[in-house]
């Protein structure tokens, strides 16, 4: 399932892309819009993925089907705390430099055209 999402938002990527170079994507609103409300969506598909992963696996350890040491992992808690705050660091990084992109493009304001052809 969560493959059929990131497809759907690589075509909704591509279909943008091609409505841009044809110059009809400012004209569309309603493309914008799906635009702007499927950010999220790759997000959610792959947390929902991880959730369906997990609470699968879970009845088949319970019911004894599955042994308790197959089931668990055998990783030292000091590497997941390190493995944890390194993607904390990483993504920490990542969301100040898209913050500061953002704002610098914002305080850039859109592009001005000079043609008047209209």
């Amino acid at each position: 399932m969560r493959e059929v999402s990131y497809l759907a938002f690589i075509l909704l990527f591509i279909i943008a892309i091609i409505w841009s170079k044809k110059d009809k994507f400012k004209d569309t609103r309603w493309l914008q819009k799906v635009c702007l409300w499927s950010i999220p969506l790759g997000y959610i598909a792959g947390q929902a993925g991880w959730i369906v992963a997990e609470v699968g696996r879970q009845p088949w350890a319970i019911q004894d089907i599955l042994p308790t040491s197959a089931s668990i992992s055998k990783l030292a808690t000091s590497s997941v705390q390190t493995t944890f705050f390194l993607f904390l660091i990483l993504f920490t990084i990542l969301l100040i430099a898209e913050v500061g992109i953002m704002v610098k493009a914002i305080k850039k304001g859109p592009a001005v055209s000079t043609n008047n052809e209209n």
